[in-house]
């Protein structure tokens, strides 16, 4: 894949295939497996500015990094320019971080109807003030997750480009897709190039990477200097290493290698619980709120979002994922993840 290390102000990204920020999955413990796994950098989790701003303890605990994780972003979202200029120095200040990532594209409702996150495709003027605030605020680089635009209606992709460029962004990331289309239909990689075509910043393209042949499509189609992977990555942080292997180690053909062996999903399983436990004690010893449930018990919820992604593709994963709301210890999960794996060993 014709991909080039990427530099945006002092960042510097050997190989641009990097984790998109997730709420609720883009954790320390993903990011460190996709890092491990070859992930260019990281993002980190939807933060709330105005939980930063009101000293939220479940915000903070968003920004918890496992304090070797590089190049990462703290990624931020919120509408008033003042408070994001306020979150983006408390970012900074942490001393934790590459560079500081503003949201202006998760379609969510939550998000949307406070006037953030895509809300802001629609009020251009108000983004410009925003990405400009920020950007005088702090001296980390700056970058913005973005879409092609938020419906047919709302300004275009290129105004977009262009309003993000002029007020001081050092690098955009574009998913391929209205708001209004969430993740649905195909993504528009020629709308990706264009951008390319009109910026001087890098740019970075999201949207339907599923693997090395879409890494390598969007690539070829719309030229961009970086290709950023969400949902490709749940339950597959080996993705990263398949594109970084690219055509000529899967057999010359062109295609993904095969799929990992079933033994290392469920190896892979057994780490990231470990790493979700670590993260929860952590998270636990710094609140000083009441706990609802231990750091194990937290953990083994939190991961239920990613067991589905995990076990995709096996036969008889049904009676597995009917059980999840009763498993609350990692030792109960992997026991059911081992006659999983076992059955389809067997090929019963």
């Amino acid at each position: 894949m014709n991909l080039k290390p990427l530099q945006f102000g002092s960042v510097s990204i050997d190989f641009p295939v990097v984790l998109a920020p997730m709420a609720g999955y883009t954790d320390a413990a993903m990011r460190t497996l996709c890092l491990e796994q070859g992930a260019g950098a990281v993002y980190t989790e939807l933060t709330s500015a105005e939980g930063i701003r009101r000293d939220s303890q479940n915000t903070f605990a968003v920004l918890k990094t496992a304090g070797d994780e590089h190049p990462i972003a703290g990624h931020i979202f919120g509408r008033d320019p003042e408070a994001m200029a306020e979150a983006a120095k408390y970012v900074e200040q942490t001393g934790q971080f590459d560079w500081i990532d503003l949201n202006c594209g998760c379609p969510v409702k939550k998000v949307v109807s406070r006037g953030a996150g895509a809300a802001l495709l629609k009020d251009l003027p108000t983004l410009g003030k925003m990405i400009s605030s920020v950007r005088n605020a702090v001296s980390l680089p700056l970058s913005v997750k973005t879409r092609i635009g938020f419906n047919h209606d709302t300004a275009g992709h290129l105004e977009i480009a262009r309003v993000v460029e002029e007020s001081g962004a050092d690098m955009i990331a574009v998913h391929a897709r209205l708001a209004k289309n969430f993740h649905g239909g195909e993504p528009d990689y020629e709308k990706l190039g264009e951008m390319k075509q009109q910026l001087k910043i890098p740019i970075i393209g999201n949207g339907g990477v599923q693997g090395l042949e879409d890494a390598e499509r969007m690539v070829d189609i719309s030229g961009v200097d970086g290709v950023m992977i969400g949902r490709g990555a749940i339950g597959n942080p080996w993705i990263f290493s398949e594109i970084r292997r690219g055509p000529l180690e899967a057999g010359g053909t062109g295609v993904s290698p095969a799929p990992c062996r079933l033994e290392e999903k469920r190896d892979m399983m057994a780490e990231h619980l470990r790493r979700l436990v670590e993260l929860n004690e952590h998270r636990q010893e710094i609140s000083a709120r009441a706990k609802r449930y231990t750091a194990e018990e937290a953990a083994c919820i939190q991961f239920r979002t990613h067991i589905p992604y995990y076990v995709k593709g096996m036969f008889d994963k049904k009676q597995l994922l009917m059980k999840l709301a009763t498993l609350l210890d990692v030792n109960s999960i992997l026991e059911e993840m081992d006659k999983l794996v076992a059955k389809n060993m067997r090929g019963e």
